[in-house]
């Protein structure tokens, strides 16, 4: 008996490369341990005039060992007046991750929705108080169970005006850890926390539960055409130090298709291989 031993997609969906092929990305996928966790999560849409991508997927790395993926994404918008993100990546040394990820958007994303103010849009997001969703995703997951160290999880939460006031939709994001965030404008980009390359982050003191230090806060407004990325860093480090910042730059520049945004993230660069998890949200006219 002849068994094929080819593996993946091809033709037009087949991963682009933009360096050294990771031989990881052509060998066949191990079914994950844990049947509530797939290995893929996509999510789409257009609340007013902004476009919105989210995916999860297991790195090349996890896919070939049959580990579980340990980032986690969502997304919602709560009455059409603003547009919450949420991204976590589970430590790897962390046995439980994993649910400590899923734990941190889910309450994070809870909380923003639950604590949304009602009354006028103006000055929406002055109300909207992103590191406080961090805080209440933290005391979730550091009350899952024992041994909360198990669950370490970083976690980045994004709030987006829906309606543009001067200049364009006013943002808010928090996190803790270095899963990190960046404005995408004219072709680049643009780091929107001041993460050292190359540094290596605790996860004692930058992961929830219990994080030593304080949440970290940044505001801003996404101009027409610009788009805001949160991301893991198995997106966010390649994106840095390879041609994959060119490649999703130039993919990016305006809102892809769901399938075509989920491909996007499969790109092929050797030694990167960690789960790949962003969410972005881009910026149209009023009149889209």
């Amino acid at each position: 008996m002849t068994v094929d031993t080819t593996w993946g997609d091809r033709g037009v969906f087949r991963p682009r490369e933009v360096g050294p092929r990771a031989a990881a990305a052509e060998a066949p996928w191990r079914l994950g341990p844990f049947a509530d966790v797939p290995d893929t999560v996509l999510d789409a849409g257009r609340v007013g005039a902004l476009e919105v991508r989210a995916a999860s997927t297991r790195g090349f790395a996890h896919r070939c060992d049959g580990d579980v993926r340990q980032d986690a994404v969502g997304l919602s918008a709560p009455a059409g007046r603003v547009v919450l993100a949420a991204v976590a990546d589970g430590v790897g040394a962390a046995t439980d991750a994993h649910h400590g990820a899923r734990l941190a958007v889910r309450h994070a994303l809870g909380y923003l929705a639950w604590a949304m103010p009602d009354g006028p849009l103006d000055g929406l997001l002055d109300a909207v108080d992103v590191a406080a969703a961090v805080h209440a995703a933290d005391r979730a997951v550091g009350r899952a169970g024992p041994a909360p160290r198990h669950r370490s999880t970083t976690l980045t939460v994004a709030a987006v005006d829906v309606s543009p006031g001067a200049g364009g939709h006013a943002f808010r994001v928090a996190r803790v850890g270095d899963s990190p965030a960046f404005v995408l404008a004219h072709g680049r980009f643009r780091a929107l926390f001041d993460d050292v390359e190359g540094e290596l982050h605790d996860p004692a003191t930058d992961s929830l539960p219990a994080p030593a230090g304080p949440v970290e806060r940044v505001a801003g407004v996404l101009a027409p055409g610009e788009a805001l990325v949160l991301a893991s860093d198995g997106v966010g480090v390649p994106l840095r130090e390879t041609e994959a910042g060119a490649y999703l730059a130039d993919a990016w520049a305006e809102p892809p298709g769901p399938v075509a945004f989920l491909h996007q993230l499969q790109f092929n660069v050797r030694s990167y291989d960690d789960d790949r998890t962003a969410a972005v949200i881009w910026a149209g006219s009023e009149s889209a």
